[in-house]
C-alpha cells in the first residue's frame, strides 16, 4: 500500500492550523477560489496557456455552471411570483426521483436554493435587515404549508443560511457576539423546523440534507453527524455531496482526528462500492485536500488514483474530467517536491497521462489551482517529450493529443 509520506506532511505543518481554524470560523477554504481569483484566472485568456500551443476549447469555467444557475433562476422566479404550491410540488418530485442536473448536482438542490434566493442577494451585501424581512416572508410561507417537508427544508436551511453569514461575515479571528448569538438561534430554529420530519419517513435526501447540515451548531453535533451522514448517504448512495461535505467534518477542527479520517474513508467506500466503486475514498480525501492544501496523512495513493477513476466513470463529461485531472496535477505538483522520480510521483504522472490522452477534451480554467500555468504545467508534465519537439496539443474525439 503506498500511503502519503509523512515528509510531505513537514511542508505545511506550520499553515495547517490556520486553515483548520479558517474553515471552522466559516472563512474562505483551501481551493475553493474567490470571484476575483476566478477571474483574474479567466483574464488570463487562450494564450496563456502552453504559449498557445493548445488547441482545444478554454473557458473560463465550466459551462455546467450556467446550467445549474438557469434551474435555480426559474425556482426563483416561481419563489417571486408566490407560486410556492408549484415550487414545493417540483422539489418533492426531483427529490422523489433523485433527480440530477447536469454533473451529478442533485435538481432538488438547485430548486431549493433557487427558492431562497432573495435572501441570497441581502446575505451577499451583509444587509441584516433586509435578510431577516426576507427570511420572515418564508416563515410564512412554511407557516401556510406547515405539513410539508419540502416547505421545512427550504425554511430550515433558509435559517442555516442566515446564520452562517452572519458567522462567516467578520474577517478577525474571533467572532463577535452579537453574530455567534445570530448564528446559534437561526441554528436551533432551523432545528425546530425540521423536528417534526423524519428523512427516512419521508424517504427524502434533501430533508436529511437540511437535517444534516445542523451539525455544525448544534450541541450533540459530533454524536449525530455519522448517523446523520449515513442516512443522507443510504438514501441517495449516487451522490457525492454526502461525502465531500461529512469529509471536512472528520477533520480535526470540526470533530474528527487526522487517526480516524483514513478508516472513515475507506467505511464511505466500501457502503457505496457496488454503485462507486472507490469514489467514495476519492470524494473523502479531495475535500480534506482543499481543506489542508494536501491530502490527509496516511491516505493511500494508488486507492485515491482509483477512486477519483471511479468517479470519473460514474459521472462522464467534461466538468469531472477537468476536476479529476485538476486533482492529479495537484497531487502530483506535491509528490515532485519531494522526489520527481519517485514511485508515487511515476504512478500519479501515467495515471494523469492516461486521463488527458483519453477523457479531457476542454479546459476549465475556475477548476484548476492557480489557472492557465497550472494546465500548463500538467501539460508539460505529460507531454513534455512532444512539446520538446516542437508539437502543439489538439482535442481530439476523446482526449488530447500531440502532433507536430
Amino acid at each position: 500500500m503506498l500511503t502519503t509520506s509523512p515528509f510531505a506532511a513537514l511542508t505545511t505543518r506550520l499553515a495547517t492550523p490556520a486553515r483548520l481554524l479558517a474553515a471552522r470560523l466559516g472563512k474562505g477554504r483551501m481551493g475553493e477560489q474567490s470571484g476575483s481569483a476566478a477571474q483574474d484566472r479567466a483574464e488570463a485568456g487562450p494564450v496563456a496557456v502552453l504559449e498557445g500551443r493548445l488547441h482545444a476549447a478554454i473557458l473560463p469555467q465550466s459551462p455546467m455552471q450556467k446550467l445549474w444557475q438557469a434551474q435555480v433562476d426559474e425556482a426563483a422566479l416561481l419563489a417571486e411570483a408566490g407560486q410556492w404550491r408549484r415550487l414545493f410540488d417540483s422539489l418533492r418530485q426531483a427529490d422523489r426521483d433523485r433527480a440530477a442536473a447536469p454533473a451529478g448536482r442533485r435538481l432538488a438542490c438547485l430548486i431549493s436554493e433557487g427558492a431562497r434566493a432573495a435572501l441570497a442577494k441581502p446575505l451577499a451585501c451583509k444587509d441584516w435587515t433586509a435578510a431577516l424581512a426576507e427570511l420572515d416572508r418564508l416563515v410564512a410561507v412554511q407557516a401556510a404549508h406547515p405539513a410539508d417537508p419540502m416547505a421545512a427544508a427550504v425554511l430550515a436551511l433558509a435559517h442555516l443560511d442566515y446564520g452562517w453569514a452572519r458567522r462567516a461575515a467578520n474577517l478577525g479571528p474571533a467572532i463577535p457576539r452579537e453574530a455567534w448569538a445570530a448564528f446559534t438561534q437561526h441554528t436551533r430554529l432551523a432545528e425546530a423546523v425540521l423536528d417534526g420530519f423524519d428523512p427516512i419517513e419521508e424517504d427524502s435526501p434533501h430533508l436529511a440534507r437540511a437535517r444534516y447540515l445542523l451539525v455544525r451548531g448544534i450541541e450533540d453535533g459530533d454524536a449525530l453527524c455519522r448517523d446523520w451522514y449515513e442516512d443522507w448517504s443510504d438514501l441517495d448512495p449516487s451522490n457525492a455531496e454526502p461525502h465531500v461535505v461529512h469529509a471536512e467534518h472528520l477533520l480535526p477542527q470540526w470533530f474528527g482526528t487526522f487517526a480516524g479520517f483514513e478508516p472513515a474513508a475507506r467505511r464511505a467506500m466500501k457502503r457505496t462500492q457496488d454503485r462507486s466503486g472507490a469514489a467514495a475514498y476519492a470524494l473523502f480525501h479531495r475535500a480534506a485536500a482543499k481543506v489542508l492544501g494536501e491530502l490527509a496523512p496516511g491516505a493511500d495513493i494508488k486507492l485515491y488514483i482509483k477512486g477519483l477513476q471511479d468517479y470519473y466513470a460514474a459521472t462522464p463529461g467534461q466538468h469531472h474530467a477537468n476536476q479529476t485531472a485538476a486533482a492529479l496535477a495537484a497531487l502530483l505538483a506535491d509528490l515532485i517536491e519531494i522526489g520527481p522520480e519517485a514511485h508515487e510521483a511515476q504512478l500519479v504522472r501515467q495515471a494523469l497521462s492516461t486521463h488527458l490522452r483519453q477523457n479531457l477534451r476542454e479546459i476549465h480554467l475556475s477548476t484548476w489551482e492557480q489557472g492557465a500555468i497550472g494546465v500548463s504545467q500538467a501539460l508539460r508534465e505529460v507531454f513534455g517529450a512532444e512539446l520538446g519537439q516542437g508539437a502543439h496539443l489538439y482535442a481530439s474525439e476523446t482526449g488530447l493529443v500531440a502532433k507536430a
